[in-house]
């Protein structure tokens, strides 16, 4: 008997999908809407998270060493700062190629190149480039170079680190990271709020264009899940189909990104929308249809008073 009564209300749910079929165009077009919404927030998303990640690799400690200093000791100084644990890489950079770099740089400035040729030397010290897992690891970082400025013997060995003209990037991209992740979420929520009254204003209109059959319904004794059942099946309905719909426009989205975005960041967003896209299903597929549902359930209480 229950087996026989949902699927029931299964049937009335498509039935009136059918039937209300300039509704169902606009509760679907109305969610397919705010789902690409939400879908395009979660592009962004993905996009700043790739900034972020790109300004990240661009940030660095560079450690500068006087000219005289010793090669090997360079090398025994690189292997021990290694085991840092918020070490991530380091970049080691010789005299020799210090100022081939400088020289490639200033190809095109004649008067560089000459005042540089008339040094007769290299005035150029080795160098190490230090990247830090996080952002906030530069500091732990720049205090343990202090300590080993000089070497074992109190001579001179690193003539200047550039973490004090760095920190103010760093700490403008910590604080990035966090404003933008708040951002994402804060109002991934304010759509899905404004989704569910949308489609609960939807809905009203579903059961408005019923309200003579649902009466009907009523006077013969129809329980509550009888009536309700239909539009909460519908509600699902819609928001199931816009979710499907949204995932089919996302893709030429991300495939009309892929250049501009590979062109700046040189990541693929293509490739990352179709590695979370069971990410994407769920939040727009599954999501859709849960508040279609949820809305759908509240307009048939609200206004139905069953």
């Amino acid at each position: 008997m229950m087996w026989t009564s949902i699927k029931r209300v299964f049937k009335a749910g498509f039935v009136n999908v059918m039937r209300n079929s300039f509704v169902s165009l606009a509760s679907v077009f109305v969610m397919t809407m705010t789902l690409l919404i939400i879908g395009s927030l979660m592009f962004l998303n993905i996009l700043v998270g790739e900034f972020v990640s790109y300004v990240k690799d661009k940030v660095d400690v560079n450690v500068y060493f006087v000219t005289d200093a010793n090669e090997s000791a360079i090398l025994d100084f690189k292997t021990i700062l290694e085991k840092i644990p918020e070490v991530s890489y380091i970049t080691y950079t010789s005299r020799d190629a210090a100022i081939a770099q400088f020289r490639a740089r200033h190809e095109d400035d004649q008067l560089t190149l000459q005042a540089l040729n008339e040094l007769g030397s290299n005035p150029f010290g080795a160098a190490l480039a230090i990247k830090a897992k996080q952002p906030s690891q530069y500091e732990a970082i720049a205090e343990f170079l202090k300590g080993h400025e000089t070497d074992a013997s109190g001579t001179a060995f690193i003539d200047s680190v550039n973490y004090a003209q760095n920190k103010a990037v760093i700490t403008e991209l910590e604080k990035v990271t966090e404003y933008v992740r708040q951002f994402g979420w804060f109002t991934i929520l304010i759509f899905a709020l404004a989704s569910i009254l949308i489609t609960f204003n939807t809905i009203r209109l579903a059961i408005y264009t019923a309200r003579e059959e649902i009466s009907v319904m009523r006077l013969v004794g129809a329980s509550n899940l009888y009536i309700q059942g239909p539009f909460v099946v519908e509600g699902t309905l819609y928001g199931t189909v816009s979710g499907i719909i949204s995932l089919i426009i996302l893709f030429p989205m991300a495939w009309l990104l892929r250049g501009p975005v590979e062109t700046i960041l040189g990541s693929d967003i293509l490739a990352h929308y179709l590695s979370a896209f069971p990410m994407f299903f769920v939040v727009l597929v599954f999501s859709g249809a849960l508040l279609g549902g949820i809305s759908s359930f509240l307009a048939v209480r609200k206004y139905l008073s069953v």
